[in-house]
């Protein structure tokens, strides 16, 4: 755990929503400041409005350390302009993300050239390295026509370089709205999380019937070069790669939240790597048992992760607090941090509504209509407790793998049941859901306006 030491409680720093264009808000010191536009001479005239430029020791240095010990509500209660300092503009010199992390690695005593080999970036070259390395052997001897027949195969690899360009556009797409429309990195960072995942299954249901694989081995190498390529479109913004190309930073700031920093890359390509081998287990078991209609059934998890907790946060963000219980909400932490990240229940409660429709959409996938009904009870519930306890930004395996895993049980329920069976086993998996929601939703820790509502030693935080 990466513990700062840079010490903010003494900031200036505005934390109300202004109108922009010249109004005023009252920061934590009492004092009242002025604010500017959102655009590139607005924050300029802001910096040097407060004596500092974004290149040397002003204001938006001193904003970038101390946003590395901000809390997830002092950065989203900044206004708009200085929010905006923290995103930066990819296509700007003074303006650049690169100052962000180099004020970061800095107040971590890592040094300011070439402190990103000493982080996850240099371990990520490694990683995608040796995978890269794996498949190659892996493939050599388990489907060499994808090296040798590339005249049968050539549609393969296109189809999987075309996947990462398409990765590469959404992503600028969202770079450019958060930086020019200030769109909250929050939900452009779900678009890309939610492609993640669909893309490989959505490319797999045409690569299936196709003459590309003939056993169950072969398919399961396809689908981890899929994995592999879409990964491809993460690596890309490493350190090295984004600070020195305009195009891919900007690509980086449609996931690089201000207070998921420096861990961004870490989070996100560390989960969706744990995702894919859930998801990889689960389709491969139900091909493997000849479950080939319930092995659809994995788009049920995959929706409730992208869309249910894609929405949930816009949700818990604009009417968090307002409708279960006044101003009641939950912390949960981050992985390999020490900051506390807040949750409300309208927005788990988007996760399972989703997770509801989900079911239905996808019911002619089910043996039978007892098994929608035990889906219905378990699933929705048990993915939105794993998603409340999950640590902050992977919430993912945790999503997925209680999907999977409801969902692969769920397959052992006999098909040819007769009625008081069915209904005990509906009433016995309701009964089980009562008891996981009492404990799951008790345990929680509260908080209501901003402060906790528990004693600071909690097991929930000590993941």
């Amino acid at each position: 755990t990466i513990r700062h030491k840079h010490n903010p409680s003494n900031r200036g720093y505005l934390l109300s929503s202004t109108t922009m264009g010249g109004g005023t808000s009252q920061p934590l010191n009492g004092t009242k400041q002025k604010t500017y536009g959102t655009d590139n001479e607005g924050l300029k005239s802001y910096q040097n409005s407060v004596g500092g430029d974004a290149k040397g020791d002003g204001f938006r240095n001193k904003l970038l350390m101390d946003a590395a010990t901000m809390t997830e509500n002092q950065i989203h209660k900044l206004p708009k302009d200085q929010y905006m300092l923290l995103i930066g503009n990819s296509y700007d010199p003074d303006l650049r993300k690169k100052d962000a992390y180099d004020a970061i690695y800095k107040s971590l005593g890592l040094g300011e050239e070439g402190a990103w080999v000493k982080t996850y970036d240099m371990s990520f070259i490694f990683y995608m390295g040796g995978a890269l390395a794996a498949l190659i052997i892996v493939t050599f001897f388990g489907h060499p026509g994808l090296f040798l027949n590339f005249t049968k195969y050539w549609a393969f690899w296109v189809e999987q370089a075309s996947k990462t360009v398409f990765m590469l556009l959404v992503a600028y797409v969202g770079g450019y709205i958060v930086e020019i429309y200030n769109v909250k990195v929050n939900y452009t960072r779900k678009v890309q999380h939610f492609c993640a995942y669909l893309i490989p299954l959505v490319a797999r249901l045409f690569i299936a019937p196709s003459s590309f694989q003939k056993t169950l081995a072969e398919s399961v190498i396809l689908e981890w070069w899929g994995y592999w390529w879409t990964m491809l479109s993460f690596f890309v913004f490493i350190y090295p790669i984004r600070t020195r190309i305009s195009f891919i930073d900007r690509c980086y700031s449609s996931l690089d939240r201000p207070e998921d920093r420096p861990h961004t890359i870490f989070w996100i390509t560390s989960q969706i790597f744990l995702g894919y081998i859930i998801m990889s287990v689960y389709t491969t078991f139900m091909t493997w048992s000849g479950q080939l209609t319930a092995r659809e059934l994995i788009f049920i998890p995959v929706i409730i992760t992208g869309i249910g907790d894609g929405i949930a946060e816009p949700v818990g963000r604009s009417v968090g607090g307002k409708i279960f219980s006044k101003g009641l909400k939950y912390q949960t932490a981050g992985l390999g941090s020490d900051k506390l990240y807040t949750r409300s229940f309208e927005g788990s409660f988007a996760v399972w509504i989703t997770g509801v429709i989900a079911i239905l959409a996808m019911w002619t996938e089910f043996f039978t209509w007892y098994h929608v009904v035990v889906a219905l009870i378990l699933v929705p519930g048990c993915t939105t407790i794993a998603e409340a306890y999950s640590p902050h930004t992977w919430d993912t395996p945790f999503l997925l793998s209680t999907g999977a895993g409801i969902l692969w049980a769920q397959t052992f329920i006999p098909e040819n049941l007769g009625l008081i069976s069915i209904l005990v086993v509906i009433g016995a998996h309701a009964v089980l859901m009562g008891i996981i929601s009492w404990y799951g939703w008790t345990k929680l820790v509260l908080e209501r306006d901003g402060k906790r509502l528990v004693p600071a030693k909690d097991p929930v935080l000590d993941l």
